[in-house]
């Protein structure tokens, strides 16, 4: 069980982005900045994508490259620019900056856009299926 303490409805068991634009930025934030990469990956379907790191990682890579970046606790802001919802899928645009520090110790500001795919699974809960930020500054992959 997470020590995370959520400011909105959370079950970190059975992790539920909503359908709630607002709910699923907040709840995205929080995880994010939990440094805690194990929960954060539960908020992604196990076949979804996130390019994240630079390039598409999915599974057991995309877990691994959670669990590595977010144990520096970088510190994520985003707001959602617009989202459309068509049935059992979600299209969501967000701006988000991440504050973190580089390997050299030097702080490092990630910012960009993202646009992500949240969809509706069969007990009713939305997680990721497509994470794809693109970074205007501080590549991840450089």
């Amino acid at each position: 069980m997470s020590a995370i303490s959520f400011t909105v409805p959370f079950d970190p068991e059975r992790p539920d982005l909503t359908s709630d634009t607002d709910i699923q930025n907040e709840i995205f934030i929080q995880v994010f900045n939990s440094g805690d990469g194990e929960l954060f990956n539960r908020l992604y379907l196990e076949d979804s994508v996130s390019n994240f790191s630079g390039e598409p990682l999915t599974g057991a890579d995309r877990l691994k490259f959670f669990k590595e970046f977010l144990s520096a606790k970088p510190t994520l802001k985003a707001k959602v620019t617009h989202s459309y919802v068509a049935g059992d899928v979600a299209l969501i645009g967000v701006e988000y900056s991440i504050d973190t520090t580089g390997p050299d110790g030097e702080p490092v500001r990630l910012e960009g856009v993202c646009t992500d795919v949240l969809r509706r699974i069969e007990d009713g809960r939305w997680l990721m299926a497509i994470d794809r930020p693109v970074a205007a500054t501080g590549l991840v992959a450089d």
